[in-house]
C-alpha cells in the first residue's frame, strides 16, 4: 500500500517487500530489546565497580594513614607511586600534609579517619579494558548476528505468506475466467478468514449460476409452451387447416388464452426485473388494511370462478396506516392471495388481514388448500419453483409469484413467514415496519 494510499507519510520509507518489512520489525524488536539489555547491565556493571573500587580505596587509605603516622610526608609520596590514577589527600588535624591533582574527574571516592589522620582517596571507577571495548564489540557483533537471523526467520515467513497468497491470487484468477469450481485449501493461520471468505464467495457465485441457469432454462421451458401454441393453431388459420367455424373459433380462443399466458410470464418476469434492481423505494403513508380490501375486491371475481370463499378485512376495522409502497405491497398481496387460490380447492376460503404488532404491521394471507409438504418450504421462494408444477401450470401460474414476493418484501425492509399443514392450508405473514427505517 502507498503512503497516499494508507494516509502515512513515514510508510513510504519502508520496505516495499514482505520480508523487508518482517525483517525490519523482527531486527528492530531485537534490537531494542539488545540495548535494553546493555544499558540495565552497563548500570548494574557501574554499580558495582564503583562499590568494589570504594572498598578498595577504603583499605588503601586505612594503610596509607599508617604509613602517614610513621613516616610522614616521604612515606606517602613512596606509596603514592603504587597507586596510579589515584588523587591522594592527607590532613592531620586539619591540616594538609600531602596531595596530589587528578587528571579527570574521578567518580570512586573514600575517606579514611584514623585518629588525628585524614586520608581521602579518589579513583575512577571503570571496568577496565573489557568495559571499553569489548562489551560493545560483542554488543555490536550480537546485534549483526540478530539481523542475520531476522533477514532469515523473514525469509521463511515471507515464502510462506507469498505461497498462500499466490494461491488466493491463483483462485480469484480462475473464478474469474468462469471456473466456478476453483477451491482453496484452508490452513490454520492469518490468511484462513481470507481463504474461508473467498471459498464461501465462490461456492455463492457457482450457487447463483446454477440457479441462474435453472432460471432461463424454465423461461424458455415457458415460453416456448405457449408461443408453440399460439404458433400452431395461427398456422391453422392461416393454411386453412382449420375449416370449420368452431375450429376457427378454437384455434382463436387458444391463442388468446396462451397470449393471456404469456403476457402474464412477461409481466412477472419485468416485475422481477424490478425487484432485482435494488432501487430506492419511494415511501409515503398507506392505510394497509384499505390495501387490503382492494385486493381482496380485485380477485373476487377470480375466487368465485374457482369455487373459493374470498374474505379481506372486516368494514369496521379501524385503518392502520405504515410509512412504505403502496404498489409494491398490492402487488405483494395480489400475488399471495391468487396462489392461495390456485392452491384451494372449491368451497374452501382464502382470507386477507391486516393487524398491528408492535412497532410492525402483519399483512396476512391464509387458505384452507392443500398445504405446502415440509421439504419444499425452504424453496418456495426460489424462481420458477413449484410445489405441484401440473397444477400450477394448469391454472396459469408462471412459477415466478412467490420470487417476486420475496423480492419486494426484502425492498421494502420486511420480512415473510410461512406455516403451512398439508391437507390443511397455508398462511403467508409479512410484516411491515409502522415507520420505515430510512424515516427513522
Amino acid at each position: 500500500m502507498s503512503a497516499q494510499q494508507g494516509g502515512r507519510p513515514w510508510s513510504k520509507y519502508l520496505p516495499t517487500s514482505y520480508r523487508g518489512r518482517i525483517a525490519l520489525a523482527i531486527g528492530a524488536a531485537l534490537v531494542i530489546a539488545v540495548i535494553a539489555t546493555q544499558l540495565l547491565l552497563g548500570l548494574f556493571v557501574g554499580t558495582r565497580v564503583q562499590q568494589e573500587v570504594t572498598q578498595q580505596l577504603r583499605q588503601q587509605g586505612q594503610e596509607i594513614a599508617v604509613v602517614a603516622r610513621d613516616q610522614g610526608y616521604a612515606g606517602i609520596a613512596a606509596a603514592k607511586r603504587f597507586l596510579p590514577g589515584t588523587r591522594v589527600v592527607v590532613r592531620r588535624d586539619g591540616e594538609t600534609i600531602y596531595w596530589s591533582d587528578p587528571v579527570k574527574v574521578l567518580e570512586a571516592r573514600a575517606v579514611v579517619n584514623d585518629g588525628d589522620i585524614e586520608v581521602t582517596l579518589e579513583r575512577e571507577a571503570n571496568a577496565g579494558v573489557w568495559g571499553e571495548w569489548a562489551v560493545p564489540l560483542v554488543v555490536g557483533g550480537v546485534i549483526l548476528i540478530i539481523g542475520g537471523v531476522a533477514w532469515w526467520l523473514a525469509g521463511l515467513t515471507s515464502r510462506r505468506l507469498r505461497r498462500d497468497a499466490s494461491a488466493l491470487a491463483g483462485q480469484a484468477e480462475r473464478v474469474a475466467g468462469g471456473d466456478l469450481e476453483a477451491r482453496v485449501e484452508v490452513e490454520d493461520d492469518e490468511l484462513s478468514r481470507v481463504a474461508t471468505s473467498l471459498n464461501a464467495m465462490t461456492e455463492q457465485l457457482a450457487d447463483t449460476d446454477r440457479r441462474q441457469r435453472e432460471f432461463l432454462a424454465d423461461v424458455a421451458h415457458e415460453l416456448r409452451t405457449p408461443i408453440t401454441a399460439i404458433d400452431g393453431f395461427a398456422s391453422a388459420l392461416v393454411d386453412g387447416a382449420a375449416r370449420t367455424d368452431d375450429d376457427r373459433r378454437e384455434a382463436a380462443e387458444t391463442i388468446k388464452v396462451e397470449s393471456e399466458r404469456l403476457c402474464a410470464l412477461v409481466s412477472d418476469l419485468q416485475a422481477l426485473t424490478v425487484a432485482d434492481l435494488d432501487q430506492a423505494v419511494a415511501r409515503e403513508p398507506v392505510d394497509l388494511v384499505e390495501c387490503c380490501r382492494d385486493v381482496a375486491h380485485r380477485l373476487e371475481r377470480a375466487a368465485g370462478e374457482n369455487g373459493v370463499l374470498l374474505r379481506g378485512p372486516a368494514d369496521g376495522q379501524d385503518p392502520i396506516v405504515a410509512e412504505t409502497n403502496g404498489a409494491h405491497v398490492e402487488t405483494i398481496l395480489q400475488n399471495l392471495a391468487t396462489n392461495a387460490i390456485r392452491a384451494t380447492p372449491a368451497g374452501g376460503t382464502v382470507r386477507i388481514a391486516a393487524a398491528a404488532e408492535g412497532d410492525d404491521v402483519a399483512i396476512e394471507v391464509s387458505d384452507t388448500g392443500v398445504g405446502i409438504p415440509p421439504e419444499h418450504l425452504p424453496r418456495i421462494f426460489d424462481r420458477m419453483y413449484r410445489v405441484d408444477s401440473a397444477r400450477d401450470r394448469a391454472s396459469g401460474g408462471t412459477g415466478l409469484g412467490l420470487a417476486i414476493v420475496k423480492g419486494l418484501v426484502d425492498a421494502l425492509g420486511a420480512r415473510v413467514e410461512v406455516q403451512s399443514t398439508p391437507g390443511e392450508g397455508s398462511t403467508f405473514r409479512v410484516l411491515l415496519p409502522i415507520v420505515s427505517k430510512a424515516a427513522k
